[in-house]
């Protein structure tokens, strides 16, 4: 594992070093961007796993921006807005995709926080390599793979704190847009596989591997405005022992 690690390092390193080598003048060619703001809810109970948290309600806004040369992505989520302010989570994440030699081939990186008022803080850093070139008007397959650095607030008696290196990272972004009777539809996941997670992270989420991921029907039923059906899947992950779900419904308005 050592030498995996710093095998996936170096090269993450170098071609970085070495895609970025722009001239100075050189500015991004804008493609396009999105954004939208959601609100609803999320039932831990109705799912195939019933998990026994309740409902939550909850607020999203997420924006992304695309480049020739790069992408961006970031997203808000307020989470558990029913219960009282000691209660509550917020996330927030970026990510950003960097094509390398004008290729397909890009370095990944990604932020990923979340602050939880009673179960404590986490920090999640990915950064290794990805690939950009299975896109077009069907929608778009982005995959990737890094290395894994963590700060949180737990504490193991046995194995200390979470900080440091945690493992590995496989995952992805996916789309598939298609319309059903006259209506337009976007079938969406994202998904990430962490392997190889240190001891005390380990035994907070109670796996060396985990799951984490969410599969996303989305109806645009009016100009600017969509209606989502989420299935959060996760496994050894969110303070969860094995395999675990959640439904989450959204109405969102798109600029």
């Amino acid at each position: 594992m050592p030498r995996i690690k710093s095998t996936l390092l170096a090269c993450t390193i170098f071609v970085a070093s070495s895609g970025f080598s722009f001239p100075a003048q050189a500015s991004l060619e804008y493609k396009y961007s999105f954004g939208s703001i959601n609100a609803g809810y999320a039932d831990w109970n109705s799912g195939f796993v019933n998990v026994d948290r309740g409902e939550v309600w909850k607020v999203t806004a997420d924006f992304g921006i695309s480049f020739k040369e790069a992408e961006f992505y970031s997203f808000y989520e307020s989470n558990v807005l029913n219960h009282s302010v000691a209660g509550r989570n917020h996330t927030a994440s970026a990510m950003t995709h960097v094509r390398l030699f004008d290729s397909d081939y890009t370095f990944f990186g990604k932020i990923y926080g979340q602050w939880d008022n009673s179960w404590g803080d986490d920090l999640d850093m990915f950064y290794g390599l990805g690939y950009l070139g299975w896109e077009g008007k069907w929608g778009f397959f982005k995959p990737y793979i890094g290395l894994h650095n963590q700060s949180g607030d737990y504490i193991s008696k046995k194995y200390g704190q979470t900080n440091g290196w945690n493992g590995y990272v496989v995952g992805w972004t996916a789309v598939y847009n298609f319309t059903l009777f006259g209506e337009k539809f976007v079938l969406s996941d994202w998904n990430e596989i962490e392997l190889d997670r240190n001891d005390a992270y380990a035994e907070q989420q109670f796996g060396h591997n985990g799951l984490n991921g969410g599969l996303t029907l989305a109806w645009k039923f009016y100009p600017r405005w969509k209606a989502t059906i989420t299935y959060r899947y996760f496994e050894n992950k969110l303070g969860y022992d094995g395999y675990g779900d959640q439904m989450i419904y959204m109405l969102g308005y798109e600029f």
